[in-house]
């Protein structure tokens, strides 16, 4: 799908990084090779993703990585593990929910700001896109306090495991909103939860090998700000076990360079930190019913 979409939804108010990633997700779904098809992001991006994206010299292989990552955690978790609801807080337009398969009585949650989910409305149903499991949207301001009371008057759970995945969003917050909001999905996780997100390690904010991208996407209106050091320990305190994984060694393992072109025989652990983190959690204790 190459048309642009349109949509009463004024394009200025939607964050420019949704628009680029759905133009990462069109670009990599056309490839012949594709890590994943996503069959509603080139009409999701419009012309101005395509413009954004094409401005990152790897096009974009970070989110192409992160995204068959977490795909693949989520179809595992939801076949081994019988976890019926899953949460997107800052869903963006992101389409699991329509080109994945759920098991039966999935209930889905995506949470984001009204403009951007009535722009996702639009543009899904005119293209006759279907949901593949309960979906339910939240229009939501993940900055203020109350949208845990609006994820459980629309149905969530608290006292069943759930599957939380925050992708894009941490690094676009200071290091006092990443704990606050890590505060307020841990005291919604029932154990036997598990959450994914993907980090910056501050070295990433300070590297003048990145110096060029984090100026570029501050300059398209998305700057990084904060940054996650030790996500074990962190989450270690609000009662999650986690475990990282360096992107780029799933990027060299899906064969899509990320920047910066490090060989892999010389990456050392300083220069693993210019990599973008993907970090999986479960919340320990017991689930319900174990």
């Amino acid at each position: 799908m190459s048309e642009t979409a349109y949509s009463s939804t004024p394009k200025e108010l939607i964050g420019p990084s949704a628009f680029m990633t759905a133009a990462v997700r069109a670009f990599e779904s056309r490839r012949p090779d594709r890590l994943f098809n996503d069959p509603w992001a080139a009409a999701l991006a419009t012309e101005e993703g395509e413009r954004r994206r094409l401005l990152i010299k790897d096009h974009g292989a970070p989110i192409i990585v992160r995204t068959r990552f977490f795909d693949d955690c989520l179809d595992q978790l939801v076949h081994e593990e019988d976890i019926k609801q899953i949460v997107l807080p800052a869903a963006g337009l992101d389409t699991r929910a329509f080109r994945m398969e759920w098991p039966e009585g999935t209930r889905f949650f995506e949470l984001d700001q009204p403009m951007v989910l009535e722009y996702k409305e639009e543009v899904l149903q005119r293209h006759g896109a279907r949901p593949l499991c309960d979906r339910r949207s939240l229009a939501v301001d993940l900055a203020a306090s109350e949208w845990p009371d609006a994820l459980l008057q629309a149905g969530y759970d608290p006292s069943l495991p759930a599957i939380w995945l925050v992708e894009g969003l941490l690094f676009y917050l200071s290091e006092e909103q990443i704990r606050n909001f890590l505060s307020q999905v841990s005291n919604l996780a029932a154990p036997g939860s598990w959450l994914g997100f993907d980090s910056v390690h501050s070295a990433m904010l300070k590297s003048p090998l990145l110096e060029v991208r984090t100026k570029l996407v501050a300059s398209l209106g998305s700057p990084w700000l904060g940054a996650i050091d030790d996500p074990v320990s962190l989450l270690g305190s609000y009662g999650w076990q986690a475990t990282v994984v360096y992107s780029v060694y799933k990027a060299l393992e899906y064969d899509r360079p990320v920047f910066p072109f490090i060989p892999k025989e010389e990456l050392t652990p300083e220069l693993l930190n210019l990599y973008h983190l993907f970090v999986t959690a479960r919340k320990e204790g017991t689930r319900t019913g174990e």
